[in-house]
């Protein structure tokens, strides 16, 4: 250690030791001074940050560890003390240092997806967790960064803009939308969007309230300290700045430390390898299920819909090109192409890709490779174009649960144009920007125009609301094209349904622990029939222009209300009901944080007895067979699972439930096997979707009695039980045997 180090170091010590009354504001003078760099400093990108800054300010390693641990010391017992230019000269040499509240939005010179890394460090999971798994599937929230750096909108300057000398207000800042346009709330300006409770409770009685997540226009009122402080959530590396918004208006903590990470609430992340979903705990919710890669992936996707395809006819599933998994069907392709002429286009793409990378549209054999996996499938060669240009259409999907399965379609999404005009010579074929729609390819030519008006036909890039008015005013019939669309969302989520059932009942320990947002990227060709073109099981939410905020804001507020999240089961029953009062809950609640036993998948006797009954009656296949029977005798767990059911539809803006529903009972032919939640369901639409007010009624008479709490203790040395495959719940049965 050189002798200005040690002389640092020597009186740092003295300070760490004082006590509390000593005058803060005595802060060294040479740690002041050392923490001086200038004020146009830029934190370097990621793994390199904290090198660079030590080479550049001249630290050795030591001395570094040492002004750190001081440093830390006296903001965390001093903070009052620092004024705002040394805090901000802290905050520039130590990054990570700074005890701020990561929900606010970063403001560094890198994408948005380092952005999200710099906050995020090691966590419990393993790194395959957060990052891509070997199921890998189509992810396009790769595009958090190409987007979001794009952006300047409405007075909101992109992360991408601000310097670090910028980001002590901006961390301190919220955004409000008016109008679609977002707004950014500075520090020291007074924030006048009305107040909203963040506490919604239950329709039914003995239930636990529900975490609500106000529109972009409101923010959450504030929550009881003790409260506050367990409302964490976890960030990851692709946590883009629209959940983190809704996440901080609702009043949740965005942790990244390794200390806190352990007990968060709920994470949006990439997809995880299946049986890392075995290390959630029960109360923790992510925003995936395992096993979705069935839909996700290009080659998996094409296998299940095949499969049933083969079975139900090309009528049914026909609404998927034509498509050759390589090396498996190198065969079958060569003969397809003999058959062909040379002038018939085929597009070949990875298995797992997003944003069009590996993408091309080909023609002649000599320019496919055989020796990496490849998705190759028919091109449509015929697609529905507006001024002459092609485009696609992203719609989103919530899933709930797979057993039962519910499915809401979004009503708004996205519509992406090519750049250039559509030609169906050969030798345009090479031209991504007239044959390809993803915005991270077509961004980059000359001729994209930027829309930012949500409700213009115009640009671009348009909502997808505007596509349907556009469509209505040159006569097309919008409403057979939406029903068509719904019905392949449907096939396509069925076709995956059985191997999802199978790894949840593996890897998840409660019903609730699951929910999630799918993006549906469909073609529509010269006879308006929808194509399906991929699913992405981790659709972009980054926003590069106000029509994107329009479109995305609301749809993750929606997401989260749907998929009901409970406050943390952190307190004793006095402290709850003291939260409860403070709330100004007055309707009977029984617990006011998550009651295990609602999303319990343990079943007494008597409840394995009676799905065993019903499903039996359900091989004949005739539906009339248990559509009268399995509701006249409601045990708990089908109290449980209609309560769930009946609570989301309070939720319901802009989504739409399209499975289940009155006329939903045709798909279920389609599955893997009768499931017998999904005939409760089924059931239950039948009889109350026309006089759903006799059914709440019905329900909320069990719940007073607290029937739906009813769930049998798994005795020491208690008997388990599994149903045979045809008959199964698809989840583990575990029987009491003194029920």
């Amino acid at each position: 250690m050189d002798e200005e180090s040690a002389e640092v170091a020597k009186q740092t010590e003295p300070v760490d030791a004082q006590d509390a009354s000593v005058d803060p504001v005595k802060v060294p003078e040479q740690i002041i001074n050392d923490l001086k760099p200038p004020l146009d400093f830029v934190p370097p990108k990621l793994k390199r940050k904290r090198k660079i800054v030590k080479r550049k300010l001249g630290v050795s390693s030591k001395t570094e560890k040492t002004l750190v641990r001081t440093t830390r010391k006296i903001q965390m017992k001093r903070k009052p003390a620092l004024g705002p230019v040394d805090q901000i000269r802290l905050d520039a040499k130590y990054p990570l240092i700074p005890d701020f509240d990561v929900g606010s939005p970063l403001s560094i010179d890198t994408p948005d997806s380092c952005a999200a890394s710099l906050v995020s460090t090691d966590s419990d999971f393993p790194d395959s967790v957060i990052g891509l798994s070997d199921d890998d599937s189509s992810y396009d929230d790769a595009e958090q960064g190409n987007e979001d750096s794009q952006s300047s909108i409405s007075g909101y300057t992109s992360m991408s803009s601000v310097s670090v000398t910028q980001s002590r207000d901006n961390l301190s800042s919220s955004l409000s939308e008016e109008n679609g346009q977002i707004r950014q709330i500075k520090p020291g300006e007074e924030d006048t969007r009305p107040r909203r409770a963040v506490v919604r409770v239950s329709r039914f009685s003995n239930l636990p309230p529900f975490i609500y997540f106000p529109p972009a226009e409101e923010r959450g009122a504030d929550l009881p300290q003790d409260l506050a402080k367990n409302m964490k959530w976890k960030l990851s590396t692709i946590t883009p700045l629209v959940v983190r918004e809704a996440l901080k208006s609702t009043g949740f903590r965005l942790i990244k430390s390794k200390s806190e990470s352990k007990d968060w609430m709920g994470m949006w992340g990439k997809h995880m390898k299946s049986i890392e979903f075995s290390s959630l705990k029960a109360t923790q919710k992510i925003n995936h299920f395992p096993g979705t890669f069935q839909i996700g992936r290009k080659d998996r996707l094409w296998r299940n819909i095949r499969k049933l395809e083969v079975k139900f006819g090309v009528n049914e599933f026909g609404f998927l090109p034509q498509t050759y998994v390589l090396p498996y069907d190198l065969k079958s392709l060569r003969k397809a192409w003999k058959k062909t002429s040379s002038d018939v286009p085929w597009i070949i793409k990875p298995p797992a890709s997003a944003r069009g990378q590996g993408i091309k549209v080909i023609h002649r054999w000599d320019q496919l490779s055989s020796a990496r996996p490849l998705v190759v499938q028919e091109y449509k060669n015929n697609p529905y174009l507006i001024s002459g240009t092609k485009f696609d259409i992203r719609m989103y999907v919530l899933i709930t649960s797979f057993d039962p399965l519910k499915i809401y379609l979004y009503e708004d999404g996205l519509v992406r144009f090519a750049s250039m005009k559509y030609s169906s010579e050969m030798t345009s074929l090479g031209d991504n920007f007239i044959h390809l729609t993803n915005y991270s390819i077509n961004k980059h030519c000359d001729q994209y125009i930027h829309n930012e008006d949500a409700g213009a036909c115009k640009g671009s890039k348009w909502t997808l609301k505007s596509l349907w008015n556009y469509l209505r005013n040159e006569g097309a019939d919008v409403d057979e094209l939406l029903m068509r669309i719904r019905d392949l969302v449907i096939k396509t989520v069925v076709s995956g349904e059985g191997v999802v059932n199978r790894l949840c009942n593996e890897n998840l320990k409660s019903t609730y622990q699951c929910y999630e947002l799918l993006g549906f990227d469909i073609l529509l060709d010269t006879e308006l029939r929808p194509w399906l073109l991929e699913v992405n099981i981790s659709p972009s939410l980054h926003s590069s222009s106000s029509l994107d905020v329009t479109v995305k804001g609301p749809l993750i507020r929606e997401v989260f209300n749907l998929a009901r999240f409970h406050f943390p089961s952190k307190f004793n029953e006095e402290k709850q009901k003291e939260m409860s009062k403070i709330l100004g809950i007055e309707q009977e609640i029984g617990s006011f944080c998550m009651d295990g036993r609602l999303y319990s998948r343990v079943l007494s006797m008597g409840e394995k007895e009676k799905i065993e009954d019903i499903l039996l009656s359900a091989e004949s296949g005739l539906r009339q067979e248990w559509l009268g029977s399995i509701l006249e005798d409601l045990k708990p767990c089908d109290i449980r699972q209609l309560v769930h059911y009946e609570d989301e539809q309070t939720q319901l803006v802009n989504f739409r439930k399209i499975f289940p529903t009155p006329e939903s009972h045709r798909y279920l032919k389609y599955m893997e096997y009768p499931r017998y939640f999904n005939l409760l369901l089924d059931a239950w639409e039948n009889k109350y979707s026309t006089n759903r007010r006799q059914g709440l009624k019905l329900l909320d008479s069990f719940c007073c009695k607290g029937i739906h709490l009813e769930v049998p203790q798994i005795m020491s040395n208690g008997a388990t039980a599994t149903l045979e495959p045809h008959s199964t719940t698809s989840l583990p049965i575990i029987v009491d045997n003194s029920c």
